[in-house]
């Protein structure tokens, strides 16, 4: 006990500390993530914005180099030799420069063809290649920046493209893209184009590499990692690490087709030009994406950075912040464990006495409520059965009954309060009901002697609301008393009730008995509130109408089968849900026995006159079905006598629903069944006569109307042969069908008919 008692202490403890330490966890890891993403973002906007002023100082290197170059072109425009010279030296000049290009406009030299092109172009060992190109249609007239240049007469960059190496002995294509500004002639005409190419391989191999080195360091030891990629303005890659995606992959395709997922107004926001970042989803890893727009450039550069680069070393310090927290949960687990162990041992000791004595008045209080059932096996009248259920390890409920000659006292009660006060009250309301009942004759003076004794000795507060029966075996007549308890249900139906107070309320109130008329058959049940009051998870009661409703369901049953079923329904009803109040059950059930027994000798059959006109009284049987009845079980009983050389005959009476069988089934509530035993030979009457009544009577054999007259005054007949023994069950309603009483009159006068005795009361 004591082991259970520390063992409980440490683990409230632990599970408080545990629930400090999960949320302390949940605050630093949410902390450290938010810390974590912020600097990421810092980081990478900060990566991104070099790579911006790299890719700016680039394109402005060879923007400002075309521009500070066109004058000398233009002024060289008519004279190839002197041009082709001067481009080779603007390659010389600027490195970052890998072809340029003078295009004339389509016939513009009347004495060449058509389309005329001065090239220059740097080799990977740096030697520069001029070369002047002349055919009647050049590709670059396709160009988009060669007729937007042309026509409008101003410097653009082009989209990029690729385009097959002309220097001799280099194979191969290159990534290019051209910033191109117009060639005027000495009259201002626009004649040319003169175009610098930047290959792009130097952009991604010289700044997004650079870039790529600048924040790997930050991933070592993570599953993925980070990389760059460029977009034009239509959301073509133009520069990626995966080479099968430039110019054959759409960023903007892949989001609306959920390759790549992301929020629609980040890509708005990406469409736009704007700068910053958002979740994504690409190629099912969980990322962040930061982007930034490209200066005179209609690009937009992108990092990609998975979740598991950002939050690694975040992930690293909570681990570390957890696995000091268990090991120190461990610690204080071992150091509670053993100073409550020290402390509550002797607490324990305490408890577990507390708890003996407990169980120990647990089962006095059992050993004090009748347990044994049937109580009165000898009786074929009566039938009880109880359950008390309490609260705790003892209750405040009671129920007891006494049998007194043919008088069945009984009571049930609920003790306000719980615990072990309500059960010592419990013990003493018993004794003083077993006290009274040896001596008392009504109900009501059992209530009022109790209230008395109970007001004088007892002034905590204490009171018992209880219900004090007493049934006549005989007649079903029940008085009773009730003490603001649960009406009882009679068959399903409640009993009528006073408003009066419970035991000890009050000293001198006057209290009032009432009476009821029980029928054979009737089942009195009686409960505390504990029943009516259990509740479910939804805080919902089971209520008295589920009660009554049960109980009329069970009416036809024992008095264990309705507790039983009582039992099973609130436990289904409430489930695992503790119940605060004691639930105690009582089911009593009389059945009015009415028995004969008789010599098999027509000397003694005078004797069921008077026994069929008890039993029929029992079911309000009218005169007429009353003489029916007495008819057939003569007639029944003579056959026996005559013919089924029996020693004794036995007769039952019992009062029930009427079975399927019967023609009256479903229109009246009880039917009277009577029942013939006799040890005589085997007969059945229920297999009809074979006596042919088309003919007149004095050409038939004698014989064969008995049964006839059986089957014509019962409203059932159902013959059984058990254990040598013929049963023969005549059952019959309050409510009879029309009799042939011309039938009846004629068997009467057949010679064949028995004549009987008079009759005697016995």
């Amino acid at each position: 006990m004591k082991h259970s008692l520390a063992n409980r202490l440490t683990f409230r403890i632990m599970a408080v500390v545990l629930v400090m330490m999960a949320v302390i966890t949940s605050l630093v890891y949410y902390t450290v993530r938010k810390y974590m993403l912020e600097e990421a973002q810092k980081r990478y906007e900060s990566i991104l914005q070099r790579g911006h002023e790299e890719f700016r100082r680039r394109l402005s290197d060879v923007m400002v180099a075309s521009r500070n170059s066109v004058y000398d072109v233009e002024k060289n425009i008519d004279d190839l030799d002197k041009t082709m010279a001067y481009m080779k030296r603007y390659l010389q000049m600027n490195p970052t420069v890998i072809t340029c290009g003078v295009l004339y406009k389509p016939g513009y030299f009347p004495n060449r063809k058509r389309c005329l092109e001065l090239y220059a172009s740097r080799a990977p060992n740096g030697k520069i290649y001029v070369e002047k190109i002349e055919n009647d249609y050049n590709v670059y007239l396709d160009r988009d920046w060669f007729k937007f240049g042309m026509e409008r007469d101003s410097a653009n960059w082009s989209e990029t493209y690729f385009e097959d190496n002309l220097i001799p002995d280099v194979s191969g294509r290159r990534h290019l893209t051209t910033y191109s500004l117009p060639v005027h002639d000495k009259q201002g005409r626009t004649v040319a184009l003169f175009g610098s190419d930047l290959t792009l391989a130097f952009l991604r191999y010289e700044i997004m590499d650079d870039l790529r080195e600048f924040h790997k360091d930050f991933e070592q030891g993570s599953k993925h990692h980070s990389y760059n990629f460029v977009i034009d303005g239509k959301g073509n890659y133009i520069i990626h690490p995966d080479d099968q995606r430039i110019h054959n992959a759409n960023f903007y395709d892949e989001c609306r087709n959920s390759v790549i997922s992301v929020d629609k107004q980040v890509v708005n926001r990406m469409r736009k030009g704007e700068q910053g970042s958002a979740m994504v989803e690409i190629d099912g890893i969980s990322s962040w994406i930061y982007f930034r727009s490209v200066k005179h450039m209609d690009w937009l550069i992108a990092i990609v950075v998975p979740e598991d680069v950002i939050f690694r070393n975040g992930r690293l310090l909570n681990t570390f912040i957890l696995f000091t927290m268990v090991l120190g949960l461990l610690i204080i687990y071992f150091f509670c464990r053993r100073m409550i162990h020290d402390i509550t041992t002797p607490v324990a000791v305490q408890q577990a006495a507390i708890e003996r004595e407990l169980k120990i008045a647990h089962g006095i209080q059992m050993a004090m409520l009748p347990k044994e059932f049937p109580p009165y096996p000898e009786r074929s009248d009566i039938d009880i059965y109880a359950s008390e259920t309490p609260a705790r390890e003892v209750g405040g409920d009671l129920y007891d009954y006494f049998l007194r000659g043919d008088r069945l006292f009984f009571c049930i009660g609920d003790v306000s309060g719980k615990g072990m006060p309500a059960a010592l009250i419990m013990a003493v309301v018993r004794a003083m009901f077993r006290s009274e009942t040896r001596r008392a004759e009504t109900a009501v003076s059992i209530v009022e002697t109790m209230n008395h004794n109970f007001s004088d000795e007892y002034t905590a507060g204490y009171f018992v609301t209880m219900f004090v029966g007493i049934l006549d075996l005989n007649t079903g007549v029940l008085d009773y008393c009730n003490a603001a308890h649960e009406a009882p249900l009679v068959s399903g139906r409640p009993l009528p009730i006073k408003p009066n107070l419970p035991v000890g309320a009050l000293s001198d109130w006057g209290y009032e008995g009432q009476q009821a008329q029980l029928q054979s058959g009737d089942v009195l049940f009686l409960y505390t509130d504990g029943l009516n009051e259990a509740r479910n998870e939804a805080d919902s009661l089971f209520g008295r109408h589920r009660v009554q409703q049960i109980a009329i369901e069970r009416v036809n049953e024992t008095a264990r089968q309705l507790v039983n079923a009582m039992e099973n329904e609130v436990n289904r009803f409430v489930g695992n849900i503790e119940q605060s109040d004691d639930v105690t059950l009582l089911a009593i059930k009389w059945q009015h026995d009415l028995r004969l027994v008789m010599r098999s000798s027509m000397d003694d059959i005078g004797c069921l006159q008077p026994y069929v006109e008890l039993v029929t009284q029992q079911v309000g049987l009218d005169e007429m079905a009353s003489k029916r009845l007495r008819l057939a079980v003569e007639e029944a009983v003579a056959n026996v006598i005559n013919y089924g050389q029996a020693t004794t005959v036995t007769l039952r009476a019992a009062v029930a629903p009427p079975p399927q069988s019967c023609s009256l089934a479903g229109q009246v509530r009880q039917a009277l069944i009577l029942t013939i035993d006799d040890d005589g030979k085997p007969f059945d009457p229920t297999q009809g006569s074979s006596t042919d009544f088309s003919l007149p009577p004095d050409q038939r054999p004698p014989g064969g109307m008995g049964i006839v007259l059986l089957q014509t005054m019962t409203d059932a007949l159902e013959y059984q042969r058990i254990d040598g023994h013929n049963i023969l069950t005549l059952q019959t309603c309050p409510i009879s069908p029309v009799v042939d009483y011309a039938f009846c009159l004629t068997y009467l006068s057949m010679p064949e008919a028995v004549t009987m005795p008079p009759s005697s009361v016995v």
